[in-house]
């Protein structure tokens, strides 16, 4: 059963000039005019008020260090707790740094590091801290065994800062914020907590005009915690990817809520809200997104590298020519892109919150994202929660290998690639919901090309081919009250394989059972809203969080068992509104 409320139906799609797996010339010809089109906190002069003094003249794009190939290791001695300035009179920004366990390093100052390796404590507070704003710079920050990254962040402002410095974890590799368990008894912890939004969205509720400067919102701004000096996007509201979003600041909030902008905007905006119809139990909202770009802790870094392939790198997954190790030549690759990544590795947990991520992600690099669980098997304590992602080469949030895990009110404005992603086909009862993917160029422009990528291991998710908001090889994970605008797909089921990866082979993804798919809203994507690919018969299978979801028994996979007895079970996708995309619908299921 499907319930959508669908508006129109545009035959045909949009124009093809988004970028193809085949054209990273054209991607890397354009990359500085898309890169000029791109806010970044630590590119704008006027963020002095937000970004903690001296961050830029100390750490941004300092080049290599003179020691890269060999940097010295320094373990910080002292025991119990140390402060910034007795890590610093030990260690320097040409030294990897090592909290040993037993040790908290609590940061109450700036400090600049070669890396960071953290095996016992970081502590970052409000009540810690000796000046209002604060910055940490480093090649690399590693969370390792029993390590934890305890920051909460409420009343000031702070800054991770990566570094390009040719420091190298072996592990997480260049560039890395994350952590790392090498054993079955680790359990590294990141726990990133900034300025809680009671909402990291709204929707306009009146129509915003091209000259007006002042918008009003489906929810009151001082409510929502949000701020003058606040950067919000306004998603596009024209049809099939054809649209474009604008930027602002808030100048002012009224006692009412409604939003002053620094500027009139430049196109038309339109509203409406279509009341439930009979046997509907919600309204549909077709009302651009308005989502705030502003967070109190920032993790960026170093401006984009465009780095050389290497031939003889180690092939991740056999045929998609990608490596986890570096940059991997391949047949549409002669060059990777790489800002900094976050990644929480193979056990442990981890949980950001109200964090803003920009010049993030590793095109062309196999497991290098903005935001990504990998491997971390059932972590109903990991959670991705109120971020705003800005400015990805590579995807946003990959969820990979796990179970359980929340990723919910994230906004993700001009992320190249698919915004969110489900990886290997085996991941189960994941919670995606009320996160915003919008991107704000149009799927034709000549410079821009929507915001599709090439060069990465899967053309599907972020070319021209099938470039999609949402998109996953796992149905079995919930997808509630999320809204996608100005992709080429909204949302994309591509379950039609037997598992990706270290699960090929192991999973039925044909046959999983369709979970929570409700209250999403898709629209103005060139191509689909909603869109699921493959044969899509759920059935009553074994695929569990207990098998790492794998199908151990494969004749459950079948359709009749020995009786002839169907194994069918019912499906339904319930409140979703798709319109002003080309079509809505998929290819081959039933019960």
């Amino acid at each position: 059963l499907h319930r959508f409320i669908v508006s129109i139906i545009f035959r045909g799609v949009v124009a093809d000039a988004a970028f193809g797996q085949g054209q990273e010339a054209d991607y890397l010809a354009n990359f500085d005019a898309i890169e000029d089109a791109t806010y970044a906190l630590v590119k704008d002069p006027s963020s002095s008020e937000k970004l903690p003094s001296g961050l830029v003249p100390t750490c941004a794009n300092r080049g290599l260090s003179s020691n890269s190939g060999a940097p010295r290791e320094v373990t910080v001695s002292g025991g119990g707790t140390v402060t910034s300035s007795a890590v610093a009179s030990q260690c320097g920004a040409d030294s990897v740094c090592i909290i040993p366990m037993g040790t908290t390093f609590e940061v109450n100052a700036s400090i600049d590091l070669g890396a960071l390796v953290v095996r016992g404590n970081v502590e970052w507070t409000d009540s810690q801290l000796f000046s209002p704003d604060v910055y940490l710079c480093a090649g690399y920050v590693a969370i390792e065994g029993q390590g934890q990254w305890n920051m909460d962040v409420q009343d000031k402002n702070a800054a991770i800062y990566i570094k390009n410095n040719g420091y190298v974890h072996p592990d997480l590799r260049s560039r890395a914020f994350g952590s790392h368990a090498k054993t079955a008894s680790d359990y590294p912890t990141i726990d990133i907590r900034g300025r809680e939004l009671v909402r990291t969205w709204s929707l306009l509720s009146e129509p915003l005009n091209g000259g007006d400067s002042t918008m009003t919102l489906l929810h009151d701004a001082n409510l929502m915690g949000w701020r003058v000096g606040d950067r919000v996007g306004i998603s596009s509201d024209e049809p099939m990817a054809s649209g474009e979003g604008e930027e602002f600041t808030i100048l002012a909030i009224s006692e009412r809520g409604t939003v002053t902008l620094d500027r009139p905007a430049e196109n038309d905006y339109d509203v409406a809200f279509v009341p439930p119809r009979e046997g509907q139990t919600y309204p549909a909202l077709m009302s651009p997104e308005v989502v705030n770009l502003s967070r109190n802790i920032v993790i960026t870094g170093d401006d984009y590298e465009h780095i050389g392939c290497d031939p003889n790198l180690p092939e991740v997954i056999p045929a998609e020519e990608s490596s986890t190790r570096g940059c991997r030549c391949a047949s549409y690759r002669t060059k990777c892109t790489v800002g900094w990544h976050s990644i929480a590795m193979n056990g442990g947990s981890a949980r950001i919150q109200n964090t803003r991520l920009e010049r993030c992600g590793q095109r062309g690099i196999e497991g290098k994202y903005c935001l990504h669980f990998h491997k971390l098997g059932s972590c109903p304590t990991c959670l991705f929660k109120g971020n705003s992602i800005e400015g990805s080469h590579q995807r946003g949030i990959i969820v990979h290998g796990t179970h359980l895990s929340a990723v919910e009110d994230n906004t993700l404005w001009n992320v190249r690639g698919a915004g969110i992603y489900i990886e290997d086909g085996n991941e189960m009862h994941n919670d995606i919901k009320y996160n915003v993917v919008s991107c704000p160029f149009r799927f034709n422009d000549p410079i821009h090309h929507g915001c599709t990528v090439p060069g990465t291991s899967n053309r599907l998710s972020d070319t021209s081919d099938n470039h999609s908001g949402i998109f996953s090889r796992a149905v079995t994970n919930n997808l509630i009250g999320n809204r996608v605008a100005n992709a080429f797909n909204g949302m994309f089921f591509n379950s039609g394989g037997i598992g990706r990866g270290s699960v090929a082979g192991k999973v039925c993804e044909s046959d999983a059972r369709l979970a929570r798919v409700e209250g999403n809203v898709w629209h103005g994507n060139g191509r689909f809203g909603t869109y699921t690919l493959g044969s899509n018969y759920a059935k009553a299978t074994d695929q569990s969080i207990l098998t790492d979801g794998e199908n151990i028994n494969k004749d459950l996979c079948k359709g009749f068992d020995s009786l002839g007895l169907g194994r069918g079970v019912s499906a339904s996708m319930v409140d979703n509104t798709d319109y002003g995309n080309a079509f809505v619908g998929h290819y081959d299921a039933g019960d």
